[in-house]
């Protein structure tokens, strides 16, 4: 399967090559008003009505990886970006906690008007990879999803992280469902951030933390690890199956973590061998992104019930250590590709393109991190927009919007 292995074979020659529309300064339009978080923006209030195939191909994505990004920009970047979709600015509330010595997790709770509420959740830096790598299984946590009886176990690491948060973040959540008692509420994460989402979708919507008219419409799941076990899945799978899309690109490595079957004991030595293993399960619809011959990740595998194969291939593809495939902007420009591939229409013209691909979306301190020649295996594929989610990976001949 030559496509499957083009982008690692072809690595290390292709790093040292500069590709002139990675490295060239893009000029963007300004954000204009278009709503597209509100109902008059055309955003998709009957989400969990639609089939996988129409969740996978709906435009909407494109403005569900920018707000994902936005958890990792500078906060003063966020009015100008997010306010033109029809966030309400003043209601953009940020919330840091730490869930262990070194490490911080964030969450991001705002109001659309009075039709929705977004919680998004922050991915990983590099001072949360023991949040990241304790995957021993937690307490039995059924009580806290509304299914005293089940032996739902998470993963210790996102589990902790989720407790420091969940105060803050639910009760943020109360007091604008008081403001908009009939709001929806849609949850957002990436990496890390992903897990975090499951983990609070499945609290809000079968925990009884929020009164019984609150309803979790969506939840945008990107580069998710596996953050329980099966009966965890089958929890989450019960209540939010088909308002949850899982996106997953071609060998992204955070979605192989923890492998289905994994010892996680602390310690590792003797331990580790009279450990039993942990089964770890995946959540929701799953939408793998592929690679096509022609260079680029274009090609879609969708599995309405979800799915813990990840590969686009019959073998196994591997993870992607440089994290190219892992960068949102990997799964904006990978989506854009496969939606062009299954509708054969091209989004470009979208009013949910335009209200990404727009000057006060860019974080301005990575588009001057990446003007650089790929040599560097971290920077190997930059963002063709770099700050913003936009890239090309695995082909040099893509072209900057």
């Amino acid at each position: 399967m030559p496509a499957l292995r083009r982008s690692t074979a072809s690595a290390a020659s292709r790093a040292i090559t500069p590709n002139p529309n990675l490295v060239r300064n893009v000029q963007l339009p300004k954000c204009q008003t278009s709503n597209v978080l509100l109902d008059a923006g055309g955003f998709p209030s009957n989400w969990q009505q639609l089939s996988a195939q129409q969740q996978a191909e709906h435009p909407i994505n494109m403005v569900m990886f920018q707000v994902a990004y936005a958890s990792y920009q500078d906060p003063e970047q966020l009015p100008g970006c997010l306010g033109p979709m029809g966030i309400d600015t003043e209601s953009i509330k940020l919330m840091k906690a730490k869930d262990t010595s070194v490490s911080t997790v964030t969450a991001m709770v705002m109001k659309a008007a009075n039709e929705r509420i977004f919680v998004v959740f922050k991915g990983s830096d590099v001072f949360n990879i023991a949040t990241d790598v304790n995957c021993r299984y937690s307490a039995p946590v059924g009580a806290a999803f509304g299914a005293p009886d089940s032996d739902i176990r998470l993963t210790d690491g996102f589990y902790r992280a989720w407790k420091v948060l969940e105060n803050d973040v639910i009760n943020t959540i109360l007091t604008y469902l008081n403001q908009a008692p009939g709001a929806q509420i849609y949850v957002v994460g990436h990496s890390l951030g992903a897990s975090l989402a499951s983990i609070a979708a499945l609290r809000m919507q079968a925990g009884g933390v929020l009164p019984a008219s609150a309803d979790v419409a969506g939840v945008c799941l990107l580069a998710s690890p596996r953050s329980g076990n099966g009966a965890w899945r089958n929890a989450y799978n019960a209540a939010l199956l088909t308002r949850t899309l899982h996106i997953t690109n071609f060998r992204d490595f955070a979605s192989r973590l923890p492998q289905q079957t994994q010892d996680c004991s602390a310690g590792g030595g003797l331990s580790a061998l009279v450990a039993a293993k942990g089964q770890y399960a995946h959540v929701g619809r799953s939408l793998v992104q592929c690679p096509a011959p022609s260079g680029g990740l274009v090609q879609w595998k969708l599995y309405a019930s979800g799915s813990e194969n990840l590969e686009c291939g019959p073998g196994k593809d591997g993870a992607d250590m440089s994290i190219a495939t892992h960068m949102l902007g990997a799964y904006f420009d990978a989506w854009k590709r496969g939606h062009l591939a299954s509708k054969g229409s091209d989004p470009a013209d979208d009013i949910r393109t335009a209200a990404v691909l727009c000057q006060e979306c860019v974080d301005l301190k990575n588009a001057r991190k990446f003007q650089l020649t790929r040599v560097n295996p971290f920077s190997s594929f930059p963002p063709a927009r770099a700050g913003g989610p936009v890239t090309c990976f695995n082909s040099d001949n893509c072209k900057a919007p």
